[in-house]
């Protein structure tokens, strides 16, 4: 008997015949179990995107090859654990005639079998990249249509360091490591086992948001699936979009792809790609291409195209791309994709935007405080006296509460408002992201990785005690919290927070390695206040005036930027030791000049003056709350 995660229906988008050939997304209940499925939903949210038919089949479902066998493509993201039954059968539907897309290796799978048919040694290692270049070893295969070379920020992943001798590596991988050093692995392998094909996308792509990456995503499966549907139809047609959003006057482009068995033509192919509203049967326009044969692995041999619509007079609204290709007297119809145009609400929302950021001006601007380290009764209990006291005669205006540290700090959280509103004292909350809960991490308890129900419970209380005013959720955007955090949940809990109080602030924890995204701009602009920036040199300080500003320019006119000043700790290099004085004024003073506003990160509170940082942060806060005061 299946489980119920091997029969549960995803999506039924598809609106053409020719598209209706199923595709499966094995997701490991034994994985699962281990990795709390991180990485499983942006690979889901692709395949809708492109328009996709697919079903999610679990452990028992893979080990049976011949269930399997139902399936053009059978998909897995980030699944190191795989039982050995499971890889047998997997192993086995290549075999047999199945294609198989693993993104990011099987790490720690033990059966060479699915090892082989990925074309793959087994072994890895870890090797975060930065600088990075993905070159095409073999461009002109059909597998590698869009695109030669591209510069990728940063990657992070799986490497497999020895490729089976006879599999054929598409792209490689060149980049920095920790040591500094330039380094090179295989990044895009196929291998051809049995009568099938097992192909291997071999790092965690989903952190790597350059629109290549999605790129090397769509060859891959366009060409899986050309192979499956060339046994049935002379000549295979996709469309695809650079982008599922479009915002006006920027040009829409869409590509055409095409695929045949080599020696069934010999001419060019006639593409046209039509533009209908949703819904519409009229094209409000058309654009044509010629498509020539340039790519070939010796068995398939494929084309593309690229046609540009003027989107300016367009109104926002889904649209519908249709294709349709003509070559030798054949005709193929490629499965329509949908694009967004939404220039004119954009527009609107930097009206709103601008709005906010005034009525947020008063509760935000001119922030000095802390957060975390706070004093623990023997209890474990945060010892809320204390902390007070220690906030106020370090002057600070400001305090950040976490939720993490023991079950009880939710609690202590609604103890603590009123206390700190008595005393004038604004307060922001922490809540950690789901890299930072479970497996050996403290859970925010009492709503773990709900962050829809933190949301709510946390507005109530902002309701109630004004001085509540800003959510924060630390690492937001790094590790694979994105798989959670998609533009669409996190328009959820902003919705959730701003309809109990509009007035309560959503402050993502943001690193550097973020800073200059333009895609995460646009998908979370909207509904960001602005960011907590933890910067992460230790010792200098030199280059943080650079780095402000390329924030500030990076977020706009309308958003918040808001300092993370690390007195002790960190969550980026190896600490080298404690701040030094002279670093703790250096950059306390920058930041005050050119953020609206400074959070310091476990200012060590125990010891009080005697504290040499605590004793610096005393000064400068108490400096600047009177010139405050005095300039009013």
């Amino acid at each position: 008997m299946q489980s119920p995660i091997s029969v549960a229906l995803i999506a039924l988008l598809t609106l053409s015949t020719a598209h209706a050939q199923r595709l499966a997304v094995y997701q490991s209940e034994t994985n699962a179990q281990e990795y709390h499925g991180i990485y499983q939903e942006p690979l889901r949210r692709w395949l809708t995107q492109r328009g996709e038919e697919f079903e999610v089949v679990g452990d028992e479902a893979a080990a049976e090859a011949p269930t399997l066998s139902g399936y053009a493509v059978v998909l897995a993201s980030s699944t190191y654990l795989v039982p050995e039954a499971a890889a047998k059968g997997l192993r086995e539907y290549v075999a047999k005639g199945g294609r198989l897309l693993w993104i990011d290796s099987p790490a720690r799978c033990t059966e060479p079998g699915l090892w082989a048919a990925l074309g793959l040694d087994p072994g890895v290692s870890y090797a975060p990249l930065s600088d990075c270049t993905l070159r095409a070893k073999v461009p002109k295969h059909p597998a590698s249509i869009s695109m030669l070379n591209a510069s990728l920020k940063n990657v992070v992943g799986n490497f497999a360091t020895r490729p089976r001798a006879e599999a054929l590596v598409l792209y490689d991988l060149e980049g920095t490591v920790e040591n500094g050093q330039r380094a090179t692995y295989p990044a895009v392998i196929v291998a051809r086992s049995g009568e099938g094909v097992g192909m291997c996308v071999n790092w965690v792509v989903w952190q790597t948001r350059e629109s290549e990456v999605r790129q090397v995503l769509d060859d891959a499966l366009d060409w899986l699936l050309a192979d499956s549907r060339l046994a049935e139809q002379p000549v295979v047609a996709f469309t695809s979009l650079a982008r599922p959003n479009v915002r006006q006057p920027a040009p829409l482009s869409v590509g055409c792809k095409a695929f045949r068995r080599v020696g069934t033509g010999k001419g060019l192919a006639s593409c046209t790609v039509s533009l209908h509203a949703a819904g519409g049967k009229e094209a409000r326009a058309t654009a044509t291409a010629s498509l020539q044969w340039t790519h070939t692995d010796g068995e398939v041999e494929a084309g593309a195209a690229t046609m540009e619509f003027n989107s300016a007079e367009l109104p926002d609204g889904s649209y519908e791309v249709a294709a349709s290709l003509e070559t030798d007297g054949r005709r193929a119809v490629a499965a329509p994709v949908t694009v967004t145009l939404d220039g004119q609400l954009q527009t609107r929302l930097r009206e709103e935007q601008a709005a906010r950021k005034e009525l947020l001006t008063p509760l935000l601007t001119g922030t000095l405080g802390d957060y975390d380290a706070e004093p623990r009764t023997p209890e474990g209990r945060v010892d809320l006296p204390r902390l007070l006291a220690q906030l106020e005669t370090a002057h600070m205006n400001m305090y950040d509460f976490l939720i993490w540290h023991a079950p009880t700090d939710w609690e202590d959280f609604r103890r603590f408002l009123p206390l700190a509103k008595a005393r004038g004292l604004k307060v922001w909350v922490t809540l950690c992201p789901p890299s930072e809960q479970g497996d050996g991490y403290p859970w925010s308890e009492p709503f773990r990785l709900d962050f829809l129900k933190w949301a709510d419970e946390i507005g109530k209380l902002s309701k109630q005690y004004d001085n509540l005013v800003a959510l924060v959720i630390d690492d937001f955007w790094s590790g694979g919290n994105h798989g959670l955090f998609t533009p669409e949940y996190i328009g959820k809990l902003v919705s959730t927070l701003r309809s109990h109080n509009p007035n309560l602030a959503f402050l993502p924890t943001v690193y550097w390695g973020t800073i200059g995204d333009q895609q995460w701009i646009e998908d979370y602009g909207p509904l960001v206040d602005g960011i907590v920036f933890p910067y992460a040199e230790l010792e200098t300080g030199d280059d943080l005036a650079d780095q402000l500003k390329t924030c500030r320019e990076w977020l706009g006119p309308h958003k918040f930027l808001l300092m993370n000043v690390y007195a002790s700790g960190s969550s980026g290099p190896a600490e080298r030791g404690p701040r030094t004085g002279d670093y703790m004024r250096k950059v306390l003073t920058r930041s005050r000049q050119m953020c609206d506003g400074v959070r310091i990160y476990c200012l060590p509170k125990d010891k009080l003056l005697d504290d040499y940082r605590y004793a610096i942060t005393a000064e400068l806060y108490g400096k600047w709350r009177a010139e405050g005061k005095a300039g009013k």
